[in-house]
């Protein structure tokens, strides 16, 4: 196998591999929106109320890892990873999980102001 067959072949695998990683990444706030439409439509408290007051929590060390902060780092690592890739599915990643960290900013917000 020569140098330019290996290159083609990694070139290959890059975008497929960081899609794979900002898909991974996205799990944790896609679950928390999964459960907060199961409380908004069902009335499901219990995986709420699990995952929801960590958002509430007042000023915290930064290397506590409450679940507040590990939804919105690994969204914000997500979009790092996949903004510097040209491809189609990398930019649809970084895409969603700007947005999904849009709506989880909003909700924290609107939950402070509720609270």
């Amino acid at each position: 196998m020569n140098r330019s067959q290996f290159l083609t072949r990694l070139n290959f695998f890059l975008p497929l591999v960081s899609s794979i990683l900002g898909i991974m990444l996205m799990a944790p706030a896609i679950i928390f929106l999964f459960t907060l439409l199961a409380r908004i439509c069902f009335g499901a408290k219990a995986a709420y109320y699990y995952i929801a007051p960590s958002f509430l929590q007042p000023h915290f060390d930064i290397f506590a890892f409450h679940k507040a902060q590990v939804i919105v780092g690994c969204l914000m690592i997500a979009a790092l990873f996949n903004s510097k890739c040209r491809s189609w599915l990398n930019t649809a990643i970084a895409m969603q999980s700007i947005m999904l960290l849009l709506v989880l900013l909003a909700y924290t917000f609107i939950q402070h102001l509720r609270y």
